[in-house]
């Protein structure tokens, strides 16, 4: 390999470090620049055994909020739950995100969108990694709050309006999309189909 292609490979991955500084700090950017956080990701070309670390690493710190709050619910059950909980977040969890990345991917691409399936993934992966800590914050919150109330309720539902707000953005940069709420508007419509005509066939 010439000096020129050595040199301009090294420029490459300065350039990557300097745009995706690391884990913890990607994700602390994700919160003031998240578009600018999900390009990093992207212009760091993340290969698949690192993608697959980022979904298990959503997957335990879902987890351990999982478990402090069974572990103050008590009861009998406790342990057959924390077992449920494990194998659904480490094994189910990153299968199913594999199918909705694919899935979102595939949509995406329909609506006019530029990006292949590991883009896809990334998206789909980054988002639910940066939604992982404030999800366990809130559920950490309603433990707090006790069981009861409509502050539980309301704690409980950070999470989920989170995340989705984080693959709208994470979907919209990475697929060229400009809006972040036409994003997110389109994804509520498809997830209010869906309960909608599953309300029908139970009906």
């Amino acid at each position: 390999m010439s000096g020129d292609a050595v040199s301009a490979n090294t420029g490459d991955r300065q350039v990557s470090a300097r745009t995706h500084p690391g884990l913890i700090l990607g994700i602390a950017r994700f919160y003031y620049d998240p578009r600018g956080a999900m390009r990093g990701v992207l212009d760091s070309q993340p290969s698949e055994p690192r993608l697959l670390a980022y979904i298990m690493i959503a997957a335990m710190v879902l987890l351990a909020g999982r478990l402090v709050q069974l572990s103050f619910a008590g009861g009998e059950q406790v342990l057959a739950s924390s077992l449920a909980q494990t194998v659904s977040l480490l094994f189910f969890m990153p299968l199913a995100c594999y199918g909705l990345a694919a899935l979102g991917t595939w949509v995406s691409r329909k609506f006019g969108g530029v990006g292949n399936w590991s883009n896809g993934r990334a998206a789909f992966f980054w988002a639910t990694l940066v939604s992982s800590p404030v999800t366990t914050g809130a559920a950490l919150f309603q433990v707090v709050l006790g069981t009861d109330g409509l502050a539980h309720q309301v704690v409980g539902q950070i999470g989920s309006v989170f995340l989705a707000w984080a693959l709208a953005v994470c979907f919209a940069e990475t697929f060229g999309f400009k809006r972040v709420l036409l994003v997110l508007a389109f994804m509520l419509g498809v997830v209010l189909a869906m309960i909608f005509g599953m309300w029908a066939l139970l009906k």
